[in-house]
């Protein structure tokens, strides 16, 4: 068909002859439409650049997606605390990524870790599991890029009813690891996971209680670091993001209808004061991510919901890191790690007879 004879815009597709062999051909410029765009949907344009768009306050950022519904910051200060934590997880858990009984030879096929963070357990559990999808989700894009092929990054808000697709159900593995402030109804969580689960599937939740304790003195209540734990507790409940949750765990497994529900309690030393060389040392990794982590935990929580300046909350943390640092009264923290079972056929009750 000659250049002269294609039809003009509006004309009836059935008198248009399309011949590729005009199109593209080599030897012909293709000129450009002076009205193009990126070519990117503009709705999705939009999404991307407002999760990038982080808010800024305290000297911090936090979170775009869902702004205010996670009291933490996510910038470069947090990220490297957060990688800190994770590895002293792994020393709490003598290099162990998870403590329910999945293993090589029934392995996961799906697996989800709820508010991933930087995502550095999405990556090792992948390369661990190479056959099965792994997601992490997070409010903050802030997980790398270097992932390996089996592991996604999605932007998503655990707090509402997760996503649905065929990576969303049937799951064999959820994971959650130190998420506390994040949720505010940790039994929606946990039913959300139940449902979600593969049946035989499991959920494992790894989390510090926010509290300390010693074996050998009684800490009193107007302990510095006791006192930060209570008005944090109080300004999380405030902010319907409560996070004294971790001894409830077990219990609230049993109600969601988990089986083989399974605690483990760990003791994990604020500071260097245990004796052994292991636990001195943990404490010391412990005391360190603590330092590093008081502004960024105190100042959204303290400043929106309790109404302290950031001048009063840097008084108040002038105390706290003293008494981080006290060994005297052998001061810990617990660690809790709770997993449990969907069962592989539902109970009785909840069976529709004919």
């Amino acid at each position: 068909m000659p250049f002269d004879s294609i039809p003009s815009e509006g004309s009836s597709p059935a008198s248009f002859e399309f011949t590729f062999e005009f199109y593209l051909d080599r030897s012909r410029r293709i000129e450009a439409d002076p009205n193009m765009s990126s070519g990117e949907n503009s709705d999705t344009q939009s999404l991307t650049e407002s999760i990038y768009a982080y808010h800024e306050q305290y000297g911090r950022t936090y979170h775009a997606y869902h702004s205010g519904s996670y009291n933490m910051p996510n910038d470069m200060t947090e990220l490297e605390r957060m990688d800190n934590q994770y590895e002293l997880t792994k020393i709490i858990l003598d290099d162990r990524l998870f403590l329910a009984p999945i293993n090589v030879i029934r392995p996961p096929r799906k697996i989800l870790d709820i508010a991933t963070g930087t995502g550095r357990w999405a990556i090792e559990i992948g390369d661990k599991f190479p056959e099965a999808k792994v997601i992490g989700t997070d409010l903050s894009p802030i997980q790398s890029d270097l992932v390996p092929p089996n592991v996604r990054s999605e932007i998503d808000d655990g707090n509402e009813e997760w996503q649905t697709g065929e990576d969303w159900f049937n799951i064999d593995y959820i994971h959650l690891l130190a998420t506390i402030g994040a949720w505010s109804d940790w039994r929606q969580i946990l039913a959300q996971a139940y449902e979600r689960l593969a049946p035989g599937g499991w959920l494992e939740v790894q989390e510090f209680e926010t509290d300390i304790d010693s074996d050998h003195v009684t800490i009193p209540p107007d302990n510095a670091l006791r006192r930060w734990f209570a008005d944090l507790q109080q300004a999380s409940i405030l902010a319907d993001r409560p996070i004294h949750h971790a001894p409830l765990f077990k219990r609230m497994f049993i109600e969601a209808g988990f089986v083989e529900v399974h605690e483990k309690v760990y003791k994990v030393p604020v500071n260097g004061w245990p004796r052994g060389h292991r636990l001195k040392r943990i404490g010391e990794l412990w005391s360190q991510s603590m330092r590093e982590g008081l502004p960024g935990f105190s100042y959204a929580l303290f400043n929106r919901w309790l109404g302290m300046t950031t001048e009063q909350i840097e008084v108040l943390l002038v105390d706290v890191r003293k008494a981080l640092a006290e060994k005297r009264g052998c001061p810990y923290e617990r660690f809790y790690v709770v997993y449990g079972r969907k069962p592989e056929t539902p109970p009785v009750e909840d069976m529709i007879l004919d």
